[in-house]
C-alpha cells in the first residue's frame, strides 16, 4: 500500500467513525453549551462524553468507543429508542467522574437536555419509548386485542376489554444480544375465577448500543379460549 493510498484509507476510516459518532458529539455539544448558558458552568468535553455515554446505556466512554457488534452510530437504523432509567445510570456515573465542576445540574436535567437533543432529530424522535415495560405493554395489548379492534372496525359491537382493570405481570430479561419480555395477562380484577387469559414474549434484538433495538419479535400465547367471547363477562362475574 503506497502512502497516499493509506492516507486515504485512514481518512476515509476517521470520517466514518465521525458520523457514527454524530448523536453522541451533538448530545456533548448540547450538554455543554447548556451548562454554560443556563449555569455558568465550563464542562470538558471528557466529562460531557462520559455523561453522554451514561444516557446511551454504557458504563464509560471507553464501553461505547470499544462496542463494536452494536455501535451506537446504527442508532438511525433502530426501530425502537429505548432509554431505560438514564437518569439513574448518570447519576451513577457522576459519582465515580473525578474533578467535575461544582454546582452542576442534577442527574434529571442533564438527561432531559440530552433527550432533546436526541429527539430534534426526526429520524429518532418516533422511536422512542421510556422504558421497556411501557413498550412491551403497548405491543402486547395490540396483540392481544388485535381481534377485537378488527371486529370494532367491520361493525361489530361489544365492550373494549383494553378497559377492564387487567392483573399484569411483566418479566424483563436483558441478554448480551437482546432483550426478553414477557407480558401476562392473567385475568381482570374483578373476576370471579383467576382464569390466565393470555401471555406475550418479545424480543427485542440489540443493534446500537444498550438502547436501540430492531424490529420486536411479537409471540402470544391465549391460556382461557377466544378473548372476544360474547359471554366473557358472565363467566369472569363482570358487572
Amino acid at each position: 500500500m503506497s502512502l497516499n493510498t493509506h492516507d486515504d484509507y485512514k481518512a476515509q476510516l476517521l470520517t466514518l467513525i465521525a458520523m457514527k459518532l454524530e448523536i453522541t458529539k451533538a448530545c456533548a455539544d448540547s450538554l455543554r453549551t447548556f451548562t454554560q448558558n443556563n449555569y455558568e458552568i465550563h464542562l470538558k468535553p471528557t466529562h460531557a462524553h462520559e455523561i453522554v455515554a451514561a444516557y446511551f446505556g454504557y458504563s464509560s466512554r471507553a464501553a461505547l468507543l470499544a462496542d463494536k457488534k452494536c455501535p451506537i452510530g446504527t442508532l438511525k437504523d433502530a426501530e425502537l429508542i429505548i432509554l431505560n432509567d438514564p437518569i439513574q445510570r448518570i447519576e451513577h456515573r457522576l459519582k465515580t467522574l473525578a474533578n467535575l465542576p461544582s454546582g452542576l445540574p442534577s442527574s434529571d436535567i442533564l438527561a432531559a437536555t440530552i433527550y432533546k437533543t436526541t429527539i430534534t432529530n426526526e429520524q429518532l424522535s418516533e422511536k422512542v419509548w421510556t422504558d421497556f415495560k411501557e413498550m412491551a405493554i403497548a405491543y402486547a395489548e395490540d396483540r392481544v386485542f388485535h381481534n377485537e379492534k378488527m371486529e370494532r372496525m367491520m361493525g361489530f359491537d361489544g365492550f373494549d376489554q383494553r378497559e377492564l382493570d387487567w392483573l399484569i405481570q411483566v418479566d424483563i430479561n436483558t441478554m448480551e444480544t437482546d432483550v426478553r419480555i414477557t407480558v401476562t395477562y392473567d385475568y381482570p380484577a374483578k373476576a370471579k375465577k383467576p382464569f390466565r387469559h393470555a401471555s406475550v414474549a418479545v424480543t427485542l434484538p440489540r443493534i446500537a448500543g444498550n438502547v436501540g433495538y430492531g424490529e420486536p419479535k411479537v409471540l402470544p400465547t391465549f391460556y382461557n379460549g377466544h378473548f372476544s367471547d360474547p359471554d366473557f363477562r358472565l363467566k369472569h362475574g363482570i358487572d
